[in-house]
């Protein structure tokens, strides 16, 4: 469904064995982001609003306003200092806060009875490297620490 959140780049010398064909494919952190974001939009019932609260280096690495115009959210109001600060809203109603501010979560999310807050890893996700296994794994952990806490 977003199929266009993948990037695929060639591989540094030391990993290019550990991948398919030379190219490694990275999910970076803030397309996790907005596919959490988006799917807690589409499942959760009466969620109107989600909150996204990216760091700067998230903004350099993943276009937030491009991608969220391609699926129909326009910003609705600037928040900030970035061009991706703002308010987001689709033609449905549905909105999507983009606000870089540190510790509140990278995603939130607040409705009737729940309150979601979530801490988003990215990856490369067709690697072998014992490195990048080994940082994925530390995100898991890092992330399940943080549920649990």
């Amino acid at each position: 469904m977003f199929d266009d959140l993948i990037t695929r780049r060639a591989a540094p010398p030391n990993r290019v064995g550990t991948c398919d064909g030379g190219k490694e494919q990275h999910l970076p952190e803030g397309a996790v982001m907005v596919a959490f974001a988006m799917h807690l939009l589409r499942t959760m019932p009466g969620l109107r609003e989600v909150s996204i609260h990216p760091d700067g280096e998230h903004g350099k690495r993943f276009d937030f306003q491009g991608w969220l115009g391609k699926r129909g959210f326009t910003m609705k109001a600037a928040l900030g200092q970035t061009s991706y600060d703002g308010t987001y809203a689709s033609p449905d109603g549905r909105t999507i806060v983009v606000n870089p501010s540190s510790g509140r979560g990278d995603v939130v999310a607040e409705g009737q009875g729940f309150s979601i807050v979530a801490e988003c890893k990215g990856v490369i996700v067709n690697t072998r490297h014992a490195g990048q296994t080994s940082r994925l794994r530390q995100g898991l952990c890092e992330t399940i620490g943080l549920s649990l806490a």
